[in-house]
């Protein structure tokens, strides 16, 4: 009974551990995350050191935030030496070396100075200087790494601990090596886009997570930018199975300040260096509309997929910057893709257009004639349009053209929609199969 009283202690004692331990992780856009992590201590009451190492090597030390029981860090150091040669050496200056040279002879003495071409060293009995070429030595004995050498990124602590024993501590701090997009893969079907979203998160903080708290902040954080050397070098299927995805961890998104956020519902690990990707949304049944777009002077008429995120529409939810890729099923089934777009932040209720390509048998050129100067502070020009289409059916090109701020039309062969918040005309041109369509609008500048 005994045995079995002391075992289920133990276990409990076991399971309770990890309760005492907990990460979480906020990720920003631009590089950017807040780690909070809860931890226990075993310290001495009074004034003690402690050297805490289970930090990332991007964390940004001015950011840490640290209490606990009363505990107040009286200083704080980062520490982190890259291993290497270099770094050692500089830590070993002013103490014994032996040295063996690529001849066999040896050499004992006081290092004075490696600059990684040449060691300078105080050679033993004679006090001499002799500076040797780093490349004729075929390797150095040390008596010991220095004991001020950090081989993993630490914060050296000197703590005040108002009393003895263990400790439940809280740390937050900001990082870099965290970052995150999206990626929407869409299916067209020419009236709708299937379309799901899934996280690609990149951890290249130099610290591996287990288990931790995830959320995601969609918005751009305003930071001052200081310059800080950097210790460290630097798929899934389109669709799924819509009972997949009911096990699946999943997002929760709500407004927060001027930002969304998404947290997600279970924990998650992260191993350094490691990519991994996570479903946002489950996938959309979304309403859209094609159409042909020629920007004035562009190369080539946009083939362009544009829906509204609202609700009724089928979407309806604040989609963070990423890339849209777009597939649609030919005649034997099989989805082939046809393009991506890049979006930015998208709140509900905002029009998207995704830009496929260029559309192979529409073509465009703009040409400017007749430019003139009416007087010092005025100019007029005509911009002329040539359209063709070479497909075999009927095709309706949207010509848009971008008037400069003091820029308005004074004539026009065809009627227009002036959208007078962005400053932008729009002719809309129906050209039947094989024809085409040419036409020219007067504008005018003035200063």
């Amino acid at each position: 009974m005994r045995n079995r009283v002391l075992l289920i202690a133990m276990l409990l004692a076991v399971c309770a551990v990890p309760l005492l331990a907990e990460d979480w992780i906020t990720i920003y856009n631009d590089d950017l995350s807040l780690i909070r992590s809860k931890f226990e201590l075993n310290l001495p009451a009074g004034r003690t050191r402690y050297n805490y190492d289970d930090i990332t090597s991007r964390i940004m030390p001015a950011s840490v935030i640290v209490t606990g029981s009363g505990v107040r860090v009286a200083e704080q150091n980062y520490e982190y030496d890259l291993a290497g040669k270099h770094q050692i050496m500089a830590k070993y200056l002013d103490q014994e070396v032996n040295a063996v040279m690529k001849d066999q002879s040896k050499l004992r003495g006081i290092l004075k100075f490696f600059d990684g071409s040449n060691l300078g060293i105080i050679e033993s009995g004679t006090d001499r200087l002799l500076v040797i070429s780093d490349s004729e030595v075929q390797w150095i004995q040390l008596a010991s790494l220095p004991a001020n050498f950090y081989t993993k990124p630490t914060l050296a602590w000197e703590l005040i601990v108002p009393k003895r024993g263990t400790i439940p501590m809280q740390m937050s701090y900001l990082s870099g090596g965290f970052s995150w997009d999206v990626t929407y893969n869409a299916v067209w079907n020419d009236e709708r886009l299937l379309m799901n979203s899934w996280v690609t998160i990149n951890n290249r903080s130099g610290k591996g997570f287990d288990n931790v708290n995830l959320k995601l902040i969609a918005g751009d954080i305003n930071q001052v930018r200081q310059q800080y050397y950097d210790k460290v070098g630097y798929g899934r299927n389109v669709m799924m199975e819509s009972d997949a995805a009911m096990s699946a961890p999943a997002f929760e998104e709500k407004v927060f300040h001027d930002f969304h956020m998404y947290s997600l519902d279970q924990k998650v690990s992260f191993a350094n260096n490691q990519t991994k990707q996570l479903e946002l949304y489950p996938p959309q049944n979304v309403i859209a509309n094609s159409l042909y777009e020629y920007p004035t002077f562009a190369q080539g008429v946009n083939s362009i997929i544009r829906f509204v995120n609202t609700e009724n529409q089928g979407l309806g939810k604040p989609l963070p910057k990423g890339t849209i890729k777009v597939y649609k099923a030919d005649s034997d089934g099989n989805l082939e893709f046809i393009g991506e777009d890049s979006i930015n932040h998208t709140s509900v209720n905002e029009e998207l257009s995704v830009n496929t390509g260029k559309a192979f048998d529409l073509v465009a050129s703009t040409q400017v004639r007749n430019q003139k100067s009416i007087s010092n502070r005025a100019s007029e020009r005509e911009i002329h349009v040539f359209l063709k289409n070479n497909s075999k059916e009927e095709q309706r090109i949207n010509v848009v053209h971008q008037l400069s701020g003091n820029t308005r039309i004074l004539e026009s062969e065809l009627r227009y929609n002036l959208d007078p918040n962005k400053n932008k005309v729009t002719y809309q041109v129906t050209i039947p199969s094989g024809g085409e369509s040419n036409f020219f609008f007067r504008e005018r500048t003035e200063w």
